[in-house]
């Protein structure tokens, strides 16, 4: 963490105050609309158009990075489009899920059930599968009204319990009196993967980009931001190039460069600066780095957590582990604390979301040390972080 200037109290930020509108720079909806996307705004509202006219669109695929503004600008339409229709006197009804917190077929379709029928209340689990594509037809069936059905970060669903939910909705309007239209957003650009060829034949056609954001473009964006939600000459354009500019390499992620414009804000204020100078932008960029890596970490789950430590407990973690090593040192964390053990199958899909959590880099490959193809772990901590995680892990553990 960055060292403050002097102790801190309350008034002492109340008097340095840089903010104008805090708020601003992580509202959902930017003050102006959205920059850099009128492409896909278009695309967009071309393909939502043939609701106003009582017919279902055909599956539209979103999907691009994080931070990319693809949920904000669609929800923004999805209101756009809910106000006409009313201008119109058309009955449409929306849904939206957001599939990090509702993983399988059964529990997306009761949360869409919770939001397109209100005549009954509905369980956001114990249902089985039969029993909720019944009453989900039933429902659909009551009368005929256009359904629009918008499934964000549809990838976790789809990694986790496969594509039944897009090849059941794909040919729901076969089925029922409803006319239902369904958008599926994605952050990973490789999920058509996880997609079957005969689902793709109808979630495949309809593609809406979103490319990340280039510097220039992330420049526009934070200065815009910047302008409702500082006071005048608190941050300069140098200040908004520089962090445009670390963003744009990393992936274009606009909110996360606008994460760091926070972060570099409260940096001036603890140092009772003010303005925000470049000097500041390191050591910001460093806070939050350090902390996101502590709260995916604090986050994981208890076996995982064991996992995380075996890696870094393992006397090779400076040069690279096998799979096989770091299991036998799970299993003894396991018995130190007196956890049953999961199976090392199971043990190496938790690996690989370590991985994919970018706290760990695994791959098969061959293993120097000892002379065979493995699976190859390196850490991706520092030092310094390393020992914050181990501290952090035996705590929470």
């Amino acid at each position: 963490m960055v060292k403050m200037a002097d102790e801190l109290t309350f008034a002492s930020i109340l008097e340095n105050q840089l903010y104008k509108d805090r708020d601003v720079l992580f509202a959902l909806q930017p003050p102006t609309g959205f920059l850099h996307r009128l492409k896909q705004k278009n695309e967009l509202i071309m393909e939502l158009a043939p609701i106003l006219m009582n017919s279902p669109v055909a599956c539209v695929f979103v999907y691009g990075n994080p931070g990319t503004g693809k949920s904000a600008l669609l929800l923004d339409l999805v209101n756009e489009l809910k106000g006409e229709a009313r201008k119109r006197k058309i009955d449409l009804t929306t849904a939206y899920v957001n599939c990090s917190e509702n993983r399988t077929e059964t529990s997306i379709l009761l949360s869409i059930l919770g939001q397109v029928d209100k005549s009954r209340e509905y369980p956001k689990m114990g249902w089985n599968r039969a029993k909720t594509i019944d009453e989900f037809n039933r429902a659909f069936n009551k009368e005929s009204k256009n359904v629009l059905i918008v499934l964000d970060e549809v990838d976790y669903a789809l990694r986790e319990s496969g594509d039944d939910i897009l090849y059941h909705l794909s040919r729901i309007n076969n089925q029922v009196k409803s006319k239902t239209s369904t958008i599926i957003i994605s952050n990973d650009v490789r999920v058509s993967d996880y997609i079957k060829p005969r689902t793709q034949s109808a979630f495949g056609r309809i593609k809406i980009i979103f490319s990340p954001y280039n510097a220039n473009e992330l420049f526009d964006i934070v200065k815009e931001r910047v302008k409702f939600a500082f006071k005048e000459n608190v941050i300069s354009d140098i200040v908004i190039k520089k962090i445009a500019e670390i963003e744009a390499q990393r992936g274009g992620d606009a909110r996360k460069a606008l994460e760091l414009v926070d972060a570099c804000a409260k940096i001036a204020i603890a140092k009772k600066r003010g303005k925000v100078t470049i000097d500041l932008v390191e050591d910001a960029d460093k806070s939050i780095e350090e902390n996101s890596v502590l709260n995916i970490i604090a986050s994981l789950p208890k076996h995982q957590k064991i996992l995380y430590l075996a890696v870094l407990k393992n006397e090779k973690n400076e040069l690279e582990m096998e799979g096989g090593e770091v299991y036998k040192d799970y299993l003894e964390l396991c018995s130190s604390y007196n956890v049953e053990p999961l199976t090392e199958r199971r043990i190496r899909t938790f690996l690989i979301n370590l991985s994919e959590l970018s706290l760990i880099s695994a791959e098969v490959g061959w293993l120097k040390t000892a002379k065979k193809k493995a699976r190859k772990i390196n850490i991706n901590l520092d030092k310094a972080l390393k020992t914050k995680a181990e501290k952090l892990l035996r705590s929470s553990i």
